[in-house]
């Protein structure tokens, strides 16, 4: 039986190879396409390390330089105007860690021979209050930190477990210039909801130092419903504190704002990659049914000679769906060796495995569905069809 099944293959070999040069490229654009819609979910699923419901940004720019002693006292004086009000639960000074903002800075670190980049945000202790930020392992700053020669960073769970295999608080790590000691992992820091996380690290910001950079954020939590309350206010509160010559506010919005903003910057440019995909995938699926059911079409006179010499319907049937199911799982099994080889890329970033290989289970129940679709339903009418009727379509 065995010997007949690919004896019946080969002697079809033309009309196989064809079948088979198209079910791989098929099989190819759906792993492919089936890896981008899996990376974009799973990027969406990722867990942010922070909260950004009822916080408010102020982000004050530099105009120009002022004493130090003076921008630092104008600072910690702003922060307790903003503290003070009923209505305000906690406030943090920092750099470089607002969310939904595309500002990034980033540094090359070391651990043994391992080298990773960070992107560094400076945050003070009361950071984790306001965006609840909660360390999955270790601990957030406190004030043992303030003054240590060899100071604290906080740093991103995918670091953690690829450099440190989950072991990372206790260990130092070094940039050009500094040591440091990880006392804390967190969770990732999207800088909005569809895009990928990039690695970072919180640095601690144990001085407001706010002369050091062109902008400083204050990320001040209200109590629920209470954000419009706070950004009436604020620029009030601001100049009547720090020197308006010296400093300016950049930014006055809720994170929330933010966050729907940039949502809806990237989900234009996300759906129509999504329209784009779902159309080739519509087109993959009748492609599929297409050459399949025209396959077996083809087949009848021989059906017909199968059925004369007492094959059965459901044995015509069973032969009809192992063919291309052989056929189909071949071309898969190739694509599934190349992807694996040469591995998707997908926003300049090489798909993670993990992604990869559920796209992958994801495109061989596809497969499988599909095949079984498109031959069952012309292999059953096919082998209804009496010898007499089949021979004459020759």
């Amino acid at each position: 039986m065995i010997r007949i099944f690919f004896k019946t293959i080969w002697n079809n070999r033309r009309r196989n190879i064809l079948v088979f040069i198209e079910l791989f490229m098929i099989s190819l654009v759906l792993v492919n396409l089936t890896a981008y819609l899996v990376n974009m979910i799973t990027i969406y699923r990722l867990k942010n390390c922070y909260d950004a419901h009822n916080v408010i940004l102020v982000n004050i720019s530099k105009k120009e330089n002022e004493d130090e002693s003076i921008t630092e006292q104008s600072f910690a004086n702003l922060k307790k105007k903003f503290s003070s009000n009923s209505f305000v639960e906690s406030v943090s000074i920092s750099n470089n860690a607002i969310p939904y903002n595309y500002n990034l800075y980033s540094t090359e670190f070391t651990y043994n021979s391992e080298h990773f980049d960070l992107a560094l945000r400076q945050v003070d202790i009361d950071y984790s209050e306001v965006m609840q930020v909660k360390p999955l392992k270790g601990r957030w700053f406190n004030e043992t930190d303030i003054g240590k020669s060899v100071g604290p960073i906080i740093i991103s769970r995918d670091i953690d477990e690829k450099y440190f295999q989950g072991n990372a608080v206790g260990n130092r790590i070094k940039d050009e210039n500094n040591v440091y000691e990880i006392v804390g992992v967190v969770d990732h820091f999207k800088r909005s909801d569809i895009e990928k996380p990039y690695s970072f690290g919180f640095l601690f910001k144990d001085k407001i130092n706010a002369k050091s950079y062109w902008n400083t954020s204050f990320l001040i939590r209200t109590k629920e419903g209470k954000t419009g309350d706070i950004l009436n206010i604020a620029e009030g509160l601001v100049y009547s504190t720090i020197d308006p010559q010296k400093w300016t506010i950049g930014s006055l919005n809720s994170l929330v704002n933010m966050q729907d903003s940039q949502n809806t910057e990237n989900s234009q440019r996300n759906y129509i990659g999504i329209i784009i995909v779902l159309f080739i995938m519509i087109n993959v699926f009748l492609g599929t049914i297409g050459i399949l059911w025209y396959n077996t079409n083809l087949r009848i006179n021989e059906i017909g000679i199968k059925r004369a010499l007492g094959a059965t319907g459901e044995g015509i049937k069973r032969l009809l769906i192992t063919e291309n199911m052989l056929l189909a799982g071949l071309g898969l099994l190739i694509v599934i060796m190349l992807v694996l080889q040469v591995p998707s890329i997908y926003d300049g970033e090489r798909i993670k495995p993990e992604v990869m290989y559920k796209s992958i289970w994801i495109s061989v129940t596809t497969m499988i569905i599909l095949v079984l679709l498109s031959t069952w339903i012309p292999a059953s009418l096919a082998s209804k069809i009496r010898p007499a009727i089949a021979l004459k379509t020759e």
